[in-house]
């Protein structure tokens, strides 16, 4: 008697409290295109190995547990002189060294949310093909979550979203919930222009990071980069630890000062 093949299904949510509702899925895709993600996956491409922090104080706490780390942020939000300012485009242009990255990001929160059953990526443009391919080999069911930005929507995470879902469809997977296909219908094919006319790229060209925005529109499936697992790493992360604890972006307890 034949084993009937695995369905294989993908949603979309546009709100990082989804990560919390993903019981079941065996993988969840965090996107936040604008600009943690795109930091994330352009330091991976590095060579580097990568730790998300949800605050300075857990970024420091890191730092103090490696050798050598580089803490970074992507907004103007986390002031400090131990955390250098910049996104994906300054992180390009500096000179590539085995030094590891803390980027302090709302994203590592996202991260850790999911459930330990599911593995649990990170994804933008520049890598969507990779994540698509990696996915539809490993994953029978998929939840793809935008990241958005202070409890609101982002319509380039939404867009992106879309873009992967539709993706994993070509590649056998069902979209899952009406909201999904409408979602997928909505976007269409990919046209990576239009991240640079959403809400959250003209506020931060009116920050005068102009020059990130079109860094992530003009870079696109250009990495072979896939990012997974406990340690943010490339190609594939594998499940390493610092003193024997998960990282932080996945469920390491925060140190008492960081409450």
């Amino acid at each position: 008697m034949e084993r009937m093949a695995t369905k294989k299904c993908v949603r979309t949510d546009a709100l990082p409290e989804s990560a919390w509702r993903c019981a079941g899925y065996d993988a969840i895709v965090c996107i936040d295109v604008l600009l943690s993600a795109t930091t994330i996956v352009t330091a991976l491409s590095q060579g580097r190995r990568v730790f998300a922090a949800p605050n300075p104080v857990h970024a420091r706490w890191l730092k103090s547990r490696l050798a050598d780390a580089l803490v970074l942020s992507d907004t103007a939000d986390t002031p400090n002189d131990s955390i250098r300012f910049g996104g994906p485009t300054w992180l390009d242009a500096t000179e590539r060294t085995a030094s590891s990255l803390v980027i302090v990001s709302p994203l590592a929160e996202m991260l850790a949310a999911p459930l330990p059953q599911a593995s649990v990526y990170v994804a933008c443009l520049r890598n969507l093909e990779a994540t698509a391919k990696t996915i539809a080999r490993r994953h029978s069911r998929v939840a793809v979550l935008g990241a958005g930005e202070g409890g609101e929507v982002c319509t380039e995470d939404q867009m992106v979203a879309s873009w992967l879902a539709e993706r994993l469809r070509r590649r056998g997977f069902e979209l899952e919930g009406r909201n999904t296909t409408v979602e997928v219908e909505r976007w269409g094919s990919p046209d990576a222009t239009l991240v640079g006319w959403s809400r959250s790229a003209e506020r931060l060209r009116a920050c005068g990071r102009a020059k990130d925005v079109d860094f992530v529109v003009a870079h696109v499936d250009d990495l072979d980069v896939v990012c997974v697992g406990g340690e943010l790493s490339s190609p594939m992360a594998s499940q390493q630890r610092i003193d024997e604890r998960p990282t932080p972006a996945w469920g390491t307890p925060l140190p008492a000062v960081g409450f």
